[in-house]
């Protein structure tokens, strides 16, 4: 079995490996090495380093998995804010408050009708102010709802924003 000849990385001893050794520990300072070939030379590395190394690699990976996860985060939220704003006539808690009002405010006109045809004998028109009332009342329920969800998925947004702002400070201070 042939052996090489090469020297510790860690305190420069002189080592005796077989030419297939991947691995070996210093007798002299005990540190783990790692036998590296190339071409032209043979070397050792330290296992540790290599580890040490490693694991900076890994928290640096998972630093920008959290950037990245918060730009993510970011883009659907004002994707979804687009969107939303889009979709309904006026925005934010004016919005759906003016939009809940006119429901309701539509809603108890068109009541106040029906009962007035309903007194004047005009049974059959009424059912036109009714249903105007029921659509009234559909369009107060939506606007409410729609508050409700923008709030819940906003909420949503700021926890999640403040659990991973929290997590990529910890690895920072690492």
């Amino acid at each position: 079995m042939d052996t090489l000849s090469v020297r510790c990385n860690h305190c420069g001893a002189p080592l005796q490996v077989a030419e297939k050794t991947r691995f070996v520990t210093c007798q002299f300072c005990h540190s783990s090495l790692e036998v590296k070939r190339t071409e032209t030379t043979i070397f050792t590395e330290e296992v540790a380093r290599i580890a040490e190394n490693t694991g900076k690699m890994a928290e640096s990976l998972e630093i920008i998995a959290l950037q990245n996860e918060l730009e993510r985060l970011d883009r659907e939220m004002g994707s979804e804010h687009l969107s939303a704003a889009m979709n309904r006539s006026g925005s934010g808690t004016a919005g759906r408050f003016m939009g809940t009002i006119f429901g309701v405010f539509f809603a108890v006109v068109c009541i106040v009708m029906a009962t007035g045809f309903l007194k004047a004998g005009a049974g059959i028109f009424a059912i036109v102010p009714i249903g105007m009332a029921l659509f009234g009342v559909v369009i107060s329920v939506s606007f409410m709802r729609s508050g409700i969800n923008e709030d819940r998925s906003r909420a949503a947004y700021h926890t999640r924003r403040e659990v991973l702002e929290r997590q990529l400070e910890a690895l920072k201070q690492k």
